[in-house]
């Protein structure tokens, strides 16, 4: 059965709310949230970090494209290379071990180029450019974790906000309670049917009101700076809180809990996605062992003269060849070896956080079902509190102006009356609290 706060202490509370809302943009709860999700930093920083992923599967998937180079070159030899030789080459009456200085080359060189490769095999490459995929994939969960994440602080944020209001609506009709009836003591006392005590007695409750709302004040300003920290809102923004605490239900589906399934939490879709990274990480290793094959080829052209002038209109040369590299691992001092075993223990690993993973999911939501259930009965309970307290406090100070009733018994009726009011909010907001971790723990807040 739906359980909803009660109607007419809502009204009672946002009825007496008096703040300013010139100049200020209203915020439903999903209006908040679409902000978040749109100025968040950290949704933002996420966004980015899946452009750079989709970046990294572009970069890696170059590497098996053809690879085009070309070149350009000129050398000046300022001082052509001195080369020595046996004297008898060039002159065959020399002695034999006498020797003949020789510069071989010219001063100006030009040349020009292509060169260009294919990869043929490299399973390292094609083992990487899955993995590249997949961590686009893995990137793309952690988008939507960073999503949950600032849906379940917004709505915790915004419903602290409403329940600090509430505070200040219920104080603003205590204190305009508690007022009447200071007025009517003091008029008592004016005329000798109270005593000076029963006047201040009122006087020292209706000053703690006003310092009470102070602290209260306070909170609610804080409590809106949080919340539109949380949605990546200037805190210097004015905003105002448009959905009613009625709005909130604290209704779940039995079923759904029954019939939960872990693959729901994005926590255990990115532990997959880790998996086959590491799965894939260990391929890579074991790819190290496989030739790899590459194609080769160029083509150049290049001349040389004494003259610089000349360098350009001499006949330049042509060059040209093609190839296939075969790259064969033999023995790598047992490197490999080791680095699988590694990997291997990194996998076991993983699998073992799977596990504790997977139970403290379904521990969480047993627990914030359990949780839920006793707040929920706790709010019940409070809301039946603060009935009885104010009708307390109504028939005590209705004998009070009687002249049957005592001063002090007007004041302990407010103050339980105000502690029923405060036990009953924080009731409210145990209870809301506890709803947005159920939702969390069963994987609803980013579907």
């Amino acid at each position: 059965m739906k359980r909803r706060i009660s109607a007419s202490l809502l009204l009672l509370l946002f009825s007496l709310l008096g703040f300013t809302v010139k100049a200020q943009q209203g915020y439903t709860l999903q209006q908040a949230i679409e902000y978040a999700l749109l100025n968040n930093e950290s949704v933002l920083n996420a966004e980015l970090t899946k452009k750079d992923a989709d970046a990294q599967v572009l970069e890696t998937r170059a590497d098996g494209l053809p690879q085009l180079d070309a070149s350009f070159g000129y050398t000046n030899n300022t001082q052509i290379p001195v080369n020595i030789v046996p004297a008898n080459v060039f002159d065959p009456t020399a002695p034999a071990d006498a020797v003949q200085a020789i510069r071989f080359g010219v001063q100006h060189q030009g040349s020009l180029g292509v060169t260009a490769s294919q990869m043929i095999w490299d399973g390292s490459f094609f083992i990487g450019l899955k993995a590249a995929k997949t961590l686009r994939d893995l990137v793309d969960r952690d988008k939507v974790k960073a999503e949950v994440d600032v849906v379940g602080i917004v709505t915790k944020a915004y419903y602290l906000v409403l329940v600090n209001e509430s505070r200040i609506a219920l104080i603003d009709a205590n204190y305009a309670n508690l007022e009447s009836t200071l007025n009517e003591t003091r008029a008592l006392y004016e005329n000798g049917f109270a005593e000076k005590i029963d006047v201040s007695r009122l006087q020292v409750q209706l000053n703690n009101l006003v310092a009470e709302k102070a602290g209260v004040l306070s909170a609610v300003s804080g409590s809106l700076n949080i919340l539109k920290l949380s949605m990546g809102m200037p805190v210097s923004q004015s905003i105002t809180l448009t959905d009613p605490l009625e709005s909130i239900d604290f209704t779940y589906d039995q079923n759904e809990i029954n019939n939960f399934s872990i693959q729901n939490r994005i926590e255990i879709q990115q532990m997959n996605f880790n998996k086959r990274l590491a799965e894939l990480d260990l391929k890579n290793v074991k790819s190290g062992y496989i030739p790899k094959v590459k194609f080769n080829a160029a083509w150049g052209r290049n001349n040389g003269n004494d003259s610089f002038s000349n360098l350009w209109s001499n006949e330049w040369f042509t060059n040209s060849n093609i190839g296939i590299n075969v790259s064969i691992p033999v023995f790598d001092g047992f490197r490999k070896k080791y680095t699988i075993q590694r990997k291997k223990i990194q996998l076991q690993t993983l699998d073992n956080n799977y596990k504790l993973l997977a139970n403290n999911i379904n521990f969480e939501v047993i627990d914030a079902k359990n949780s839920l259930d006793v707040n929920l009965q706790k709010l019940t309970v409070q809301q039946a509190n603060i009935d009885l307290a104010r009708e307390v406090r109504d028939i005590t100070t209705e004998k009070y102006r009687e002249g049957v009733g005592s001063n002090l018994e007007v004041l302990n009726a407010e103050k339980d009356y105000k502690e029923a009011e405060t036990n009953y909010l924080e009731a409210l907001y145990n209870a809301v609290i506890s709803k947005v971790d159920l939702d969390l723990a069963l994987g609803k807040l980013h579907q």
